[in-house]
Formats: structure tokens, C-alpha cells, sequence
């Protein structure tokens, strides 16, 4: 009977422990927003590989037109990006 008496208080007091409470917290969580609207990102510029010919000096034409609408394409990004890095979009 003793062993039984020390048994239930050890099973009591096992069941003797506070509870962790729900805690309620509003908790930010960051979104991406675009900085830019779509309509100001630049067309890639075609691409002119269907145009060469094998003959250097007309491709060498065709080549290097093409050097500078990529150029124009990438500083237009550029000067976009610069403004959605620094906060200006």
C-alpha cells in the first residue's frame, strides 16, 4: 500500500508542470516589389546569327551593328538597375 501511495504521488507530481502558453505575435515578413514596371525593361536585341554569310568582312558588318544594339540594350539596364539599387524606383 505504501509502494502504491509513493507511486501515485510520483505520477501526480510528474503531471505537476506548467504549460507553455500560446503566445499571439505579429511578425513582419519583407516582400519582394518590383522596383521597375515592365514596360521600361528593354527587348533583347535580335540576335544575328541566321544573317552571317561566311564572308568575313559582310559578317564582320553584321557583327559588329550588332555589338552596339547590345551595348544600347545593356546601358539601358544598367541605368535602370542603378535606380532600383539605390531606391529610386
Amino acid at each position: 500500500m505504501k509502494r502504491l501511495i509513493i507511486a501515485s504521488l510520483l505520477l501526480l507530481g510528474a503531471c505537476n508542470h506548467p504549460q507553455p502558453g500560446v503566445r499571439i505575435e505579429t511578425v513582419e515578413v519583407p516582400v519582394p516589389v518590383s522596383c521597375l514596371p515592365l514596360d521600361s525593361i528593354p527587348d533583347e536585341p535580335p540576335q544575328v546569327a541566321d544573317q552571317l554569310t561566311g564572308n568575313a568582312a559582310s559578317d564582320l558588318v553584321i557583327v559588329a551593328a550588332s555589338a552596339l544594339e547590345l551595348r544600347a540594350a545593356v546601358i539601358t539596364m544598367r541605368s535602370a538597375l542603378m535606380a532600383c539599387a539605390s531606391g529610386g524606383g
